[in-house]
This record gives C-alpha cells, sequence and structure tokens, in this order.
C-alpha cells in the first residue's frame, strides 16, 4: 500500500511539475508577443522621428542604425538613395520614392519592413524580428497580418502560439510560437524516472508479497498444514461438487473413513513429533494410493477420508479399502525412535447412493463402519444399507 501511494505521490507531483513548466513556457510566449510588438511600435516612432529631423538620406539611416544597430535601413529623396545594414538585400528592391506623410508596416514573416514617407524622404527600416525581440531560443517570432490568438494560445498538437497587435500598425502582428510538447530539465526527468523506478520495483515486490501472503493464506484455508492434503473444509467443499457431478452422470460413489489404531499410544510413549512424523507418513502413502481422480483429506486428528468416484459395487469398494489399507499400513521408521512403528488403519466403506441420499449421511454411514470395524478389531467394514432398503445390518468383513 505504501509502495502504491508512492506512485501516486510522484504521478501527481510529477503533472504538476509539468503543469508548472507549461505556465512558465506560457508566461515566456506572451512576454515574447509582447515584447515585439512593443519593438515594432518603438521602431515605428524612431523612423517617424529620423524621416522628421534628418535632412538627408544618410542621415535618416544614421539616426535608426544608431538607436538600432541590428536593424537595416534605407532611405530616398527625389535624387539619391541610401542603404545600410544586413538585411536590406532580403526585401528586394524596395520603393524609396517620397509619398507624403504615410506610415506602412508590411510583415514578412520573421522579418518586417517599416515605411515612413514624408514629403522630401521615404524611410524602410527592414528588423529581423528573433534578433531584436531578444526572445527564447525555443521560442519563434515572426510578424503576421494574421492574429493567433490575441491574449489567448492556439495549439495544434505541434505548435503552441499567441499573438499581440501593434498599435501602430492595426492588422499587424507579432507571433512567438514553439513546440506544443512540455519537457522538464534533463536532471529533473532523470530524477523523477529513477523515483518512479525504485518506487514501481517497490510496487512489484509488494505486489509479489502480497501475492505470496494470499497464496498462503488461501493453502491454509484449503489444506491440512502437516500433510498437505486438502482439510477437513476443503473436502467437504470439494466433496458437494464430486456428489453433484455424479448425479448428472448416475455414477456412484465410494467413501473411506480411515482410523489409525494405537496412534495415541505412539504419542504417549514417543512424543507428538513422532506422531506427527506418523502422520505425515500415512498422508504421504494415502495419497500415492488413490487415483489422480480421488479426493483424499485429513479430516482431524488420526482419522483421513477418501472419497472415489465411479465405484459402484460394494465388493470392489471393500477390496479397494483392503488395498489402501494394506499400503497405508505397515512398519514405519521415525527419527529418534530406536524401532520400527507398525502402523493399522481401520477403515469405514459406504457407497453413494446405496447407503446415503447425501453426503452428511454417506460421512455418518463410513464413520459408523469404520468405529464397528475397530471395534471389532477387523480392518474393513461395509456400512449399513439405508434404512428403506432390504438389507443385512453391519457386515465385517475380515
Amino acid at each position: 500500500m505504501l509502495s502504491l501511494v508512492l506512485l501516486v505521490a510522484i504521478a501527481v507531483g510529477y503533472v504538476g511539475r509539468r503543469s508548472e513548466v507549461a505556465e512558465i513556457r506560457d508566461e515566456r510566449l506572451t512576454r515574447a508577443a509582447d515584447v515585439g510588438a512593443a519593438r515594432v511600435d518603438a521602431l515605428v516612432e524612431s523612423a517617424t522621428v529620423a524621416v522628421v529631423s534628418a535632412s538627408s538620406p544618410e542621415a535618416a539611416v544614421d539616426a535608426v542604425r544608431q538607436a538600432y544597430p541590428n536593424v537595416s535601413a534605407c532611405a530616398g529623396s527625389v535624387d539619391h538613395n541610401v542603404c545600410d545594414g544586413p538585411l536590406a538585400a532580403e526585401v528586394g528592391n524596395v520603393d524609396l520614392t517620397p509619398g507624403g506623410s504615410a506610415t506602412e508596416v508590411t510583415a514578412l514573416d520573421d522579418v518586417v519592413v517599416i515605411g515612413v514617407d514624408s514629403d522630401d524622404l521615404a524611410l524602410r527600416v527592414i528588423a529581423d524580428i528573433d534578433v531584436w525581440t531578444g526572445a527564447d531560443d525555443s521560442i519563434e517570432v515572426k510578424a503576421s497580418t494574421m492574429s493567433q490568438g490575441v491574449g489567448s494560445f492556439v495549439d495544434d498538437g505541434r505548435q503552441r502560439q499567441t499573438s499581440a497587435g501593434v498599435l501602430a500598425a492595426p492588422g499587424t502582428f507579432v507571433i512567438a510560437q514553439t513546440d506544443s510538447g512540455v519537457r522538464l530539465p534533463t536532471e529533473e526527468e532523470r530524477f523523477y524516472l529513477i523515483v518512479a523506478a525504485l518506487a514501481l520495483v517497490l510496487f512489484l515486490l509488494a505486489g509479489t508479497t502480497l501475492i505470496v501472503e494470499q497464496r498462503s493464506l488461501r493453502e491454509r484455508a484449503t489444506f491440512d498444514g502437516l500433510t498437505g492434503l486438502a482439510n477437513r473444509s476443503e473436502f467437504e467443499r470439494r466433496a458437494v461438487e464430486i456428489l453433484a457431478g455424479a448425479e448428472r452422470t448416475g455414477k456412484s460413489v465410494c467413501m473411506l473413513l480411515f482410523d489409525l489404531n494405537g496412534f495415541k499410544q505412539i504419542n504417549d510413549t514417543w512424543g507428538h513429533a513422532a506422531g506427527d512424523e506418523v502422520l505425515r507418513v500415512v498422508g504421504r502413502r494415502l495419497a500415492s494410493a488413490v487415483r489422480d481422480g480421488d479426493l483424499v483429506a485429513r479430516w482431524g486428528g488420526d482419522e483421513f477420508v477418501a472419497m472415489m468416484p465411479g465405484i459402484a459395487a460394494e465388493e470392489m469398494g471393500v477390496r479397494r479399502a483392503r488395498q489402501i489399507a494394506e499400503l497405508v499400513g505397515g512398519r514405519t521408521r521415525i527419527d529418534g525412535v530406536p524401532e520400527s512403528l507398525r502402523v493399522k488403519v481401520s477403515v469405514g466403506v459406504a457407497i453413494w447412493p446405496s447407503h446415503a441420499h447425501d453426503l452428511d449421511g454417506l460421512l455418518e454411514a463410513a464413520d459408523d463402519a469404520m468405529y464397528r470395524a475397530k471395534r471389532e478389531g477387523i480392518p474393513t467394514v461395509l456400512a449399513d444399507a439405508r434404512p428403506d432398503d432390504d438389507a443385512d445390518q453391519l457386515v465385517p468383513l475380515a
């Protein structure tokens, strides 16, 4: 649970940090667009002042270039033209004919051309927006006559954009754009990756531990801890299913109930450790003596039970009981006991539906037969027939 909480906390922290980075990115985009628009406004004002105050094209170009060294400028009068700056060639042959008092801004992608005319001079200022806006390397700034989310953001999944209007030139906008993806700094990404990997390992370890614990709990609830056989509750659950299947198919089921003779004497003489080992040996022998489809369990104490579907004849049931009793019994060597211990069993045999209608009745019939075998000192006894059947009472079989 702690590892899951840790994973959730890391995920929440990572998402929160990405949101913070996204907000910072949007702030930078907005600032880049606003600064770009303000610079265009300032450049228009500077160009206007230069045209009004300059006495010649050279003076107008010099005034603009001194204020903004990174821009290019061209000025013309009726008799000659002057250009200076690295970007003049990018706009081709600009018209430098004075045309009276007029101001015009032309957006050419990442370049703007600002035209200011007076009666005597025509001034064209060419500016690379990315240079003079001071935009961040990851943000591209350009001019356009189309707005891209003025005061808001436009995101097409690849590029995220915003724009600001140029007050001095209505209809002209400065657009700032960057990749849509949000990336944390490399060191932060690495940190979250390492912590998430560690948390995932802890989560998987915790999950594995939980699975093992659940399996252990299920095994303890299903199997006898000493012998490894099914326990009483698991036997009853599966026995009900076997009887239901037998009823559907019309087959019989044989029930064998085993009791170890003299087991108390083994415990009293050699201790409970020796008794436990005897129970384990009997459980292993019993499990190996039955068929794959048979059900074997420790019933409790020194009693064991087996359920064998498909055995209908009483003689066959008794014969199988004798065979299993011989395989289960016999001499047994136990560590710490100087002599071999002889294990004897008494077996009660009952057949469904001959001796009972249901599981409780079948167990009761086999139990009665087993205690009769113990009292009589014989290995195997077949249960009474059901009260509504014409049959002899308990039949001892030597």
